[in-house]
Formats: C-alpha cells, sequence, structure tokens
C-alpha cells in the first residue's frame, strides 16, 4: 500500500481551508486508483471529438445533430458523451416534516467505491472516512472497473446500495445502508454496511476485507475490543468480527476469512453518524442487521406504495422518479426541504427553486408531506429580516406556492397562520407599485406601475446594480393574480381576492408592453428582452448590446437564462405570448444550453464547461405546452444522461461537464453540489408532465387535462404498457393504463378521471410509433368522432366515469 505523503503530514490543528484540501485531495485520489472499463474508456475518447463544439456552439448542435437523427432517447444521447461513472450518493432517514431542521437530520456519502464519509465539519470536509480494501494486497474496493458492478440502488432505486466485485478468486459484495435505531442514538443516523464474501474459485483461500479509518482533522482512531473508537474513547466503528486486527500505524482494520470451495461468509459493521460518545452503539452482527434491512426495505417500499404509482416501457425512467422521490424525503430535515447535503447547500433552502420542488411531493401523492413543508417557504420569503437583500421578489413567491398546494390537496392551513403578513407583503407590491406611477412632462415612463429599483434577487456576482427589475415584477405580479385566485377559490376573502385579481390583470399588462417596448432587435436573432433590468442598454456591466453568448459573456448573461426559467415556472407566459417566445428562442440560439442542459458560467482556472441542472424545468415544460414534444424530449433525457449520474442518478446544481465527463470518469466530486433537491424535483416535474399536464393560461386551469402529451413514439410500440395510478391532479386523482397493440391496428387506453372538481375535457395524445394516422377511435364501445389525427388527439368530455378508448390507425396491406 503506498501512502500519499498528505495522509502522513495530517495536523491536529489544521485551518479549515486545510482539511478541505485534504479531504479533496483524499476523495480525488481514490479516483486516480479507478482503472475504467473498455466501453466507458472508448466512451470517454469519443466524447472528445464534440468538445469543441459543445463549447463554441450557440445553437446547441451537438443536441441538435441528435434531433436531426430522430426522436430523442437515452441512448441516443447517452451515446454522443460520457456520463459520471464515479458517482456517490447519499444515505439516510426519513423526518419529521412537523419538526424543525437539526444538524443531526445530516447524510452519509458513500462514494462510487463503496467508502463512506460521515461527521461533516460545515462547508469543509467529512471528519470520519472509512475506506475498504480487499485482498492481500489490499487493493481498492471497485479499484478494477471490469470487475466491478459500480454502485447502485436496491431494485434500481431504494436507498440501499449495493456492489460486487471480483478479486483473486473471490466476490466481495457490500450492502449500505441508514438506520436511526432509537435506543442506539441521540437523533443522528447509522450506516449499516455488511460485505458478504464467496469463494468462487475450485480451492481454499482466504477472503480478505479491509477497512482504512481516515480522520480528516488528522487525529487517531484505536481498537476497543469489536469497536474502533477516537483519541476521547469514542465509538467510530462497531465491526462483527472477534478476530480482526487493527494495525494503528496505518489505521487500518483487517479480517480473514478461510472459505471452501463455494462457501460465503459475511462481515458487519456500524458506524455511527457522529461518533457515539456514550456507548450507545450496539455489537454488529447478523441479527442486528437482518432486522434493521427488514425495517428499512419496508419503510421506503411502503412509502412509495401510500403515493402515485407511474410505469411505463423504459425501466431506467421507472428506477430514476423512485430513486430522486427518495433521495428528497432524505435531503428534507424536518419541515425545511434542504437544498443539497455535503459540503455544499447542506443547510440551505431557496423559496423558488425547493418551493416549486416541494410541489412533486404532492404530485406524486404525499400531499400531506408537501403541505408541511410550505410552512417553511412563507416566513423566510414575507419577512424582510429573513429574506433579506432579496425581499422584493421574495415576498411574492408563497403566493404562486399557496396556491398550487391549494390546487393539489386543498390545504389552508399554512396560510392560516401567516395571514397577516401574506396579507401585509400583497398590499406592499400594490402601494410600491404606486410609487412609480408618476408622469414627469405628462408622459408615461416606461417603468410607469413596475416596482421601485432595486437589485436582483440572485447571486451577488450578478446583483451589482439598483434597477428596474422586469423578473420581480413577474413574481409579483403572478403572485397577486395567484394570492387572489387562492382567496376567491377558498372563500375565504373573495372581495379582497378580486381586488387582487384585478390588480394582477392591469399589472400583466402594464409589464408585456414595457417588454415588449424595451425589446432589442439585432438581425439573425430573436427580439432580446431582458429579466433583470427594463433599461437594459443603460445599465452598467449588462448591455449596451445583448449577450453574444449567455455562457461564455457577461456573467449577466448566465442569469439571463436561470431568471427566465424560473418565470416559465410561474407559467406567467402563455405559450402564444410573443414575449415568452422570444425569451425562449434566445436561451435556445445564443449559447443557453449544452446537450439539452441549461449552460452555468466558467468556474475561474477550471478549463471545463459547466452545466446547471435546476433552471430548465420550466423552459421545457413552457415547450411542451406549445406543442413542442420533441424538444421537450431532448431535455428530459439529457437530464437522464448528463445532469445526473449514470448509476445512482444524483444532479446537482453547477458541476462541469464539457472536458470533464472525458476524463477521470466524471468523477463526483466532493465540491461539487451533489444531489440536489430541486434538481431531482425538475426531473420529477417533468417526468409527471410527459404523463399528466393540466392546461394553463395565466396559470389558471381551463380545464383541458392533457395525457401522455409528452412520451414517447417508442413507448408505444408494440406490447408496451404504461399505468398511471391515483395521481394528484389539480381536479383529484386521476389513474389511466395503456396498451399498444399497434401490430394489430390498435391501441387501447383504460381510464379513470378525476372525480374531486369538474374538468371540462381530458385530451390525449397518442403518438403512433412509425406515424400512422388514426383511422377512427371507440370510446365505451362507441364511434367517437372528436379528434383530431394530424394532432394525433383525441378529446374526451366530462361526464363519465370510465372511459374504455380503442384508437385504431389505418395499417398498410401486406404484399
Amino acid at each position: 500500500m503506498k501512502w500519499t505523503p498528505w495522509i502522513l503530514c495530517l495536523c491536529a490543528a489544521a485551518s479549515a481551508q486545510d482539511l478541505k484540501k485534504n479531504y479533496l485531495d483524499l476523495t480525488e485520489g481514490w479516483a486516480r486508483e479507478a482503472v475504467f472499463t473498455k466501453s466507458e474508456q472508448e466512451a470517454m475518447e469519443r466524447g472528445r471529438q464534440w468538445e469543441t463544439l459543445l463549447t463554441e456552439g450557440l445553437d446547441d448542435p451537438v443536441a441538435r445533430k441528435g434531433l436531426a437523427a430522430g426522436e430523442p432517447s437515452f441512448e441516443a444521447l447517452a451515446a454522443l458523451y460520457p456520463g459520471k461513472v464515479l458517482d456517490r450518493t447519499l444515505l439516510g432517514t426519513w423526518s419529521d416534516p412537523a419538526a424543525e431542521p437539526s444538524k443531526l437530520d445530516n447524510e452519509f456519502t458513500i462514494w462510487w467505491n463503496g467508502a463512506i464519509s460521515a461527521d461533516l465539519i460545515p462547508q469543509t470536509a467529512h471528519r470520519t472516512n472509512v475506506v475498504f480494501r480487499v485482498g492481500r494486497e489490499a487493493r481498492m474496493f471497485g479499484a478494477l472497473g471490469q470487475d466491478y458492478s459500480r454502485i447502485g440502488y436496491e431494485e434500481g432505486y431504494l436507498p440501499i446500495v449495493r456492489a460486487r466485485y471480483r478479486l483473486g478468486g473471490m466476490l466481495y459484495q457490500q450492502s449500505a445502508w441508514a438506520d436511526k435505531p432509537a435506543p442506539e442514538t441521540r437523533g443522528w443516523d447509522i450506516a449499516y454496511v455488511q460485505f458478504d464474501l464467496s469463494n468462487e474459485s475450485g480451492a481454499p483461500a482466504s477472503a480478505e476485507l479491509h477497512e482504512d479509518l481516515i480522520l480528516i482533522d488528522g487525529s487517531r482512531a484505536r481498537a476497543a475490543g469489536d469497536r474502533i473508537v477516537n483519541a476521547s474513547g469514542a465509538v467510530l466503528l462497531a465491526h462483527s468480527d472477534p478476530g480482526a486486527r487493527f494495525d494503528e500505524a496505518r489505521q487500518r482494520l483487517s479480517h480473514v476469512v478461510r472459505l471452501r470451495p463455494g462457501q460465503k461468509a459475511s462481515l458487519f459493521f456500524k458506524i455511527p453518524y457522529y461518533p457515539d460518545e456514550e456507548g450507545l452503539v450496539r455489537a454488529a452482527s447478523r441479527p442486528d442487521a437482518e432486522a434493521s434491512y427488514t425495517r428499512v426495505h419496508g419503510f421506503w417500499s411502503g412509502l412509495l406504495a401510500r403515493g402515485a404509482r407511474f410505469q411505463v416501457p423504459e425501466e431506467r425512467v421507472n428506477q430514476v422518479w423512485r430513486a430522486l422521490l427518495l433521495q428528497n424525503f432524505i435531503l428534507a430535515d424536518g419541515r425545511r426541504f434542504t437544498y443539497g447535503s455535503g459540503l455544499r447547500y447542506n443547510d440551505s433552502y431557496y423559496p423558488v427553486e425547493n418551493g416549486f420542488g416541494a410541489h412533486t411531493f404532492a404530485t406524486y401523492g404525499h400531499t400531506d408531506y408537501a403541505n408541511a413543508l410550505l410552512s417553511y417557504c412563507v416566513p423566510v420569503s414575507v419577512r424582510r429580516d429573513l429574506a433579506t437583500r432579496k425581499y422584493q421578489n421574495r415576498r411574492g413567491i408563497p403566493f404562486h406556492h399557496l396556491l398550487e398546494n391549494y390546487r393539489l390537496s386543498k390545504k389552508t392551513d399554512v396560510f392560516e397562520r401567516y395571514r397577516e403578513d401574506l396579507y401585509r407583503a400583497a398590499e406592499e407590491i400594490i402601494a410600491d407599485r404606486r410609487l412609480t406611477m408618476i408622469e414627469p412632462d405628462g408622459a408615461k415612463p416606461l417603468h410607469w406601475g413596475f416596482l421601485p429599483p432595486d437589485r436582483p434577487g440572485v447571486d451577488v456576482i450578478a446583483a451589482t446594480q439598483t434597477v428596474y427589475v422586469t423578473a420581480h415584477n413577474i413574481t409579483s405580479c403572478q403572485g397577486l393574480r395567484d394570492f387572489g385566485d387562492f382567496l376567491v377559490r377558498t372563500g375565504i376573502d373573495p372581495a379582497r381576492g378580486r381586488r387582487y385579481l384585478s390588480e394582477a390583470q392591469a399589472y400583466r399588462k402594464v409589464v408585456l408592453e414595457a417588454m415588449e417596448k424595451s425589446a432589442i432587435r439585432v438581425p439573425g436573432r430573436p427580439p432580446f428582452v431582458d429579466l433583470q433590468t427594463l433599461y437594459f442598454r443603460d445599465t452598467p456591466e449588462f448591455g449596451p448590446e445583448p449577450y453574444d453568448h449567455l455562457a461564455l459573456g457577461r456573467v449577466q448573461g448566465t442569469y439571463y437564462h436561470y431568471w427566465a426559467d424560473m418565470q416559465f415556472r410561474y407559467n406567467f407566459f402563455n405559450p402564444s405570448d410573443r414575449v415568452g417566445q422570444w425569451i425562449a428562442d434566445y436561451a435556445a440560439q445564443r449559447g443557453g444550453f449544452a446537450l439539452g442542459v441549461t449552460r452555468a458560467r466558467p468556474r475561474p482556472g477550471d478549463p471545463s464547461g459547466w452545466i446547471n441542472a435546476v433552471y430548465n424545468a420550466g423552459y421545457y415544460d413552457y415547450r411542451l405546452r406549445g406543442g413542442r414534444r420533441e424538444e421537450f424530449l431532448l431535455g428530459l433525457y439529457s437530464r437522464l444522461a448528463f445532469a445526473m449520474s449514470r448509476h445512482v442518478y444524483v444532479s446537482s446544481e453547477g458541476a462541469p461537464l464539457i472536458g470533464y465527463n472525458t476524463r477521470n470518469g466524471g468523477l463526483v466530486g466532493a465540491d461539487h453540489p451533489f444531489p440536489n433537491s430541486a434538481s431531482n424535483a425538475e426531473t420529477l416535474s417533468m417526468l409527471r408532465a410527459m404523463l399528466v399536464l393540466e392546461e394553463l393560461e395565466n396559470n389558471q386551469e381551463t380545464g383541458d387535462i392533457w395525457l401522455l402529451k409528452g412520451v414517447p413514439r417508442a413507448w408505444l410500440e408494440a406490447g408496451k404498457k404504461i399505468e398511471v395510478n391515483e395521481a394528484p391532479t389539480y381536479f383529484g386523482p386521476l389513474s389511466f393504463s395503456v396498451e399498444s397493440r399497434v401490430d394489430r391496428g390498435a391501441v387501447v387506453l383504460s381510464i379513470r378521471p378525476p372525480r374531486r372538481d369538474r374538468y371540462r375535457r381530458l385530451v390525449v395524445t397518442v403518438p403512433h410509433p412509425q406515424r400512422r394516422p388514426i383511422r377512427e377511435v371507440l370510446v365505451n364501445g362507441r364511434s367517437h368522432a372528436d379528434f383530431d389525427a394530424g394532432r394525433e388527439e383525441i378529446r374526451l368530455p366530462y361526464g363519465a366515469t370510465a372511459f374504455l378508448v380503442e384508437v385504431r390507425y389505418f395499417v398498410p396491406e401486406k404484399l
């Protein structure tokens, strides 16, 4: 075993900066020991040919190349550029959404090589790190890709991580999960690790397993019976092997198990998230591990079973939605839907990103849970001391979330808790608008009826000027409209609600007219309408000319794209609105995307091209609502191929991609903000929109519910099935199934529409795999004339409690 010099030189008195460097060196050093499979190496080599074009291309030319070849798919995109194969994920437990956030809710990190990190030093490092090694030479578990399964989830999605590694005729199988056995902790989690050792050779041999204990602060561990403890005697790890040896010089615990051919044995470990100073952790054993596993497996499986259920013909999609939903349950800390885990964003919360993200719990059937999370959003948005410099924008955000939450859950308790603060914020918006309703020289200025100047509510780096922020006005305008709608629908205060609706209607007209007038037209480009400053040409650091390349030019150009996505999420822009189309087109044509994912600004000193997976679901939802299904599919599959890692589906806010995934397996590094709850939620939102999507105008339901609007044609190939059970909608739960019999000229759907509230129509899209036109439609056994063969849509009016739909196609005669 070769020890890198920095390990030998660790100093207990190291600064936070030193500790972070040591931690990054440690975790990145593991990646340097990795040997990739032939296919992984070929994918990295093949991807390099596109990197110049990916960096410099304005209209995402590599993704457009994929689009030209046919309907987007995961396989087609994954073949263009490699994904992140050296990934990591988290181990954690569910927390009560009625509880306050606590550092006791922190999660373990489990790395691509099965190593486990615990005891976070905020924004610095994990103090406790356990690295597993195997064989007589103590090779790192998972080092040789050709002999390694890579880490993955049990059943493809449960937060029980499994991996298999073969070395020297032995099979080493790791299983790891988190539990919180009440008598053994003071509220923190315990990581359970099980290693199953199997002799696959034809002769008796010894299986060897080793655990390196690395305390990043430079302190030393020691053995204490079946425990490894720190210098003060607190338990770091408990193990089940009475014959284990601990080498204090190497800080290594070793096990040697003699096995006959075909014989198996198991070793068990327990790692408390924080060092156990009271000796609460019980002995590690098979009965203890099996009891914990049964409890944890049953809990997560049962949680999924209580929500909506989606089953589609693409197994990766089935695994992804379940895995991301469970990741987000783990990331939530009490009533705070926390933004991330680990070194970055471990205790962060953002009302836009996490507020929208919380609604995905409701759309996947966990409405009570989503409602509980809303209670955290309101005070941090409408209280100036908590919202701080972003107050002007944030105070309008909860109004949208209140309406969205009510549409899905019919709950109003969060409003009742913060009623006076919410009314105050709404009246402030109205009063602030009046401050700019001044007509010097008898003419209305462009900003007439806008909020007073403020700094844009984004990162400080892009919020340097005090300006009339168009995006703040969109948030506030749509917020007033949504709040008014909420007050009228609930009957809480219809008169006030109607006043807000009237105010919002006039406000919307003012904002859209100002945006159109502010548009800068440059030949060969879509009209440019900035969302950060109304007077773009006259604003230092922004104008005077529109951004040539959103990601590679002025820093404000990157934030232009982020703002656009956020405003699309509010549904302020309708698909027919010219200004909305201009904004979307500018992002698409002027460097806003790479491989279908939103471009991020480059990091100083980093040659990689970065992406940001938190800010594009709004854009792609807008495109889908406008009927651009193939572009929507590009966005969805780009998330699966590039925005998340390949094996455990973790995604981030910002992450390196171009020139990064083609080396070191695209290591999901410790200093990259993986996983990210908002990014997870955006993927979940898009997956739901493929199958179920309510039509909206000005964020108000038209009464139409779209089914299958975003599904790929491949899902309707002969013999394939789609099932949606108890999916919440704005009108109540909905279920349907689809069976493709296109080889016999038909697709059959069985639909149980929502019954809670009256809808207008179900609009079912049925995209034939070979694009054959619809010949006729039968509904409940009778001919049905309300379909559009060109748009591949069938319209079903409200009324029936169930629909059995048979869509028949023209089938070419066989020669």
